[in-house]
């Protein structure tokens, strides 16, 4: 009985230790095998969110323009007889360009102090007309208080046209609005349509999409990941299946109707009325009033004339005489003062378009040339619509002109967009050169690089390291062994990198690259070397 027991109990511990070294065994192979898949799972390029700077910059060309320009007329009627330089030459400030010959205008000069002496004589011949001249003034007299009258008539006569024409242009321009008006209304009902058949069009995608073509897809998929799993599918099979994997098709995306292109200008809708007729009557009575006002003050002058040693006439001719002797006199003189000192740069910089050249007769007032500022100078750039609003007065700027680099800030933006040859609106931006040398050349083209936007010892990642959806931007990690999709917030933006405001802290390793891995995949993560 004993010894059966014995047995019996001998079994059970021979089948304990049985099940015990099978269990090990089971352990060791389990283990080696997580070990091996380990080492088997695809391995990712990983890269740190690093601490840096971004700057976003918004590029454009344009060409250099002077901001201080002067046209030089000739004070002088004469001859140039120095003129070192032509059009593009460099000059200095204060140095002389133009020397004139005043031998005529010396001649003239003579010449009216000659008239002045005339006119002292002439004094003698009036105090001889006292009694002509005083009965001339009695005939003023008279007749000012008719003149008078006339005057006030014809002034309400000219207000009287005036206000006809100022009610025919008020109903021309409330006729005009009315255009503008109906042009708007009309323009929106276009655009609500635009609108509306994009919802349309992007709906009957949309259901196509979700109704068949992405059903298909996903059947496709299925057919093939069915085949390849059954062992009977043929060859090309697997990279059919991968293929379609990582080529799915695209969601319809709904087209967006911009309110621009449905904008109306009134430039072609203008206010006019036709008051040439009126007009007419009004230059005319003016013209009239004018005659009548100069009758009055001369006749005024001649009543109103001291005469207590010369006539009124006498007095009038004396002094008309002897002023307009003296005037000549003097604008002479100050003329010969003017032409004596030339022409000279007020400022740095290069001529530009030269009407004359050394040797060449001159009148008063006419063009000699143009003298543009090579100290004070921008660059004339244009943006694209989609850039103005990032660009702001006072931002600092890089100019390249040819191979050098300059400082520069935007001095103003303009407030109208204007088309160019493609019909695309363009934004005018002066950009002014902050630190100009002698390398500026006006009128050449420039490349501008306008620092819109700057961050500084930000969290940062590379530009393709970060991934924009419909949700906004994201990128992929590993978390607990398997791809992730992180959600990101991201700032500053440049070519190469951009900043990362929330989501992601420095240090944290991001996917490079996930390749034909997806979120959910088991991987390996490996920091990049780069």
């Amino acid at each position: 009985m004993k010894k059966g027991m014995m047995k019996s109990k001998n079994a059970v511990m021979f089948i304990t230790l049985g099940i015990l070294v099978v269990a090990i065994v089971i352990i060791a192979v389990i283990g080696s095998l997580a070990g091996g898949g380990q080492e088997s799972l695809p391995a990712v390029q990983t890269i740190p969110v690093t601490k840096g700077d971004v700057t976003q910059e918004v590029d454009a060309t344009g060409n250099v323009e002077s901001e201080q320009k002067k046209t030089f007329y000739s004070p002088v009627n004469g001859e140039i007889q120095i003129m070192p330089v032509e059009t593009g030459d460099s000059v200095e400030a204060g140095q002389n360009i133009i020397s004139f010959n005043l031998e005529n205008l010396e001649s003239e000069n003579q010449k009216a102090e000659l008239n002045v002496r005339s006119g002292q004589l002439d004094l003698q011949d009036a105090r001889q007309q006292a009694g002509e001249a005083q009965a001339k003034q009695a005939e003023a007299a008279a007749k000012v208080p008719d003149l008078e009258a006339k005057i006030e008539e014809k002034q309400n006569q000219i207000s009287s046209l005036q206000q006809q024409i100022k009610d025919a242009q008020a109903g021309a321009a409330a006729d005009a609005q009315e255009q503008i008006n109906q042009a708007q209304e009309e323009a929106k009902q276009r655009y609500e349509a635009a609108v509306a058949e994009a919802e349309k069009k992007y709906q009957d995608e949309k259901t196509e999409y979700d109704t068949k073509t992405k059903p298909e897809y996903e059947k496709k998929l299925a057919d093939l990941k069915a085949q390849i799993d059954a062992g009977n599918a043929p060859a090309s099979a697997q990279a059919d299946y991968e293929y379609a994997l990582n080529n799915p098709p695209k969601e319809p995306v709904k087209e967006q109707v911009n309110p621009a292109d449905f904008a109306v200008s009134a430039d072609g809708i203008t206010a006019s009325a036709d008051t040439s007729d009126l007009q007419y009557q009004m230059e005319s009575a003016s013209s009239e009033l004018a005659q009548l006002q100069s009758e009055l003050a001369s006749q005024k002058a001649i009543a109103d004339a001291d005469t207590a040693g010369l006539s009124d006439a006498a007095q009038e001719k004396m002094k008309i005489s002897n002023n307009l002797a003296e005037l000549e006199v003097k604008n002479l003189q100050e003329l010969l003062e003017e032409g004596r000192k030339g022409i000279q740069a007020e400022f740095r910089g290069v001529i530009s378009d030269a009407k004359v050249n050394q040797g060449a007769t001159v009148s008063q007032g006419m063009e000699l040339f143009t003298l543009q500022s090579t100290e004070q100078v921008c660059v004339d750039a244009n943006i694209s619509k989609y850039d103005f609003d990032k660009v702001k007065e006072g931002q600092k700027a890089t100019v390249t002109l040819g191979d050098k680099e300059y400082q520069g800030t935007v001095k103003k933006i303009s407030k109208i967009a204007i088309a160019n040859e493609k019909g695309t609106p363009l934004i005018g931006v002066d950009v002014h050169i902050d630190n100009p040398d002698d390398g500026i050349f006006i009128g050449v083209e420039a490349k501008v690089s306008i620092q819109a936007a700057e961050a500084k010892d930000a969290p940062i990642l590379p530009v393709e390291a970060v991934n924009i959806g419909k949700e906004g931007s994201f990128c992929y990690v590993v978390k607990d062994g398997k791809i992730a999709k992180q959600n990101v917030e991201t700032g500053v933006t440049s070519d190469s990198y951009v900043e990362i405001k929330s989501g992601l802290k420095t240090g944290d390793q991001v996917i490079e690259d996930i390749g034909n891995n997806e979120v959910g995949d088991k991987v390996r993560a490996e920091e990049s070397q780069k």
